[in-house]
């Protein structure tokens, strides 16, 4: 998976995810999203230190597609409350 799909605000998630999930799958996705590094690879060759990320989460996490998901169900929700409200029939069966 691409990273920019995999690119959302920790605390944001976490956030949304208290009120979603119990404590102790929260506990776990915490962990999942704690003490991640990054190496950078420049010109074929790895960086030698790592640095800390902060957004996100690994690559490889098979829980990426949902956590993404929760956040974007989210960040719809507030887009929502923000734009006006159907005009049309058609808008409105959607909503």
């Amino acid at each position: 998976m691409p990273d920019a799909l995999v690119t959302f605000d920790r605390k944001t998630l976490l956030d949304i995810l208290e009120h979603k999930i119990e404590e102790d799958e929260l506990r776990i996705i915490r962990f999942l999203l704690s003490d991640t590094t990054i190496n950078t690879r420049i010109n074929g060759a790895i960086k030698e230190i790592p640095f800390a990320r902060n957004i996100g989460s690994p690559q490889e996490e098979s829980l990426n597609p949902v956590l993404f998901s929760i956040y974007l169900e989210n960040a719809l929700k507030e887009v929502r409350t923000i734009l006006p409200g159907p005009t049309s029939d058609l808008q409105k069966n959607l909503k």
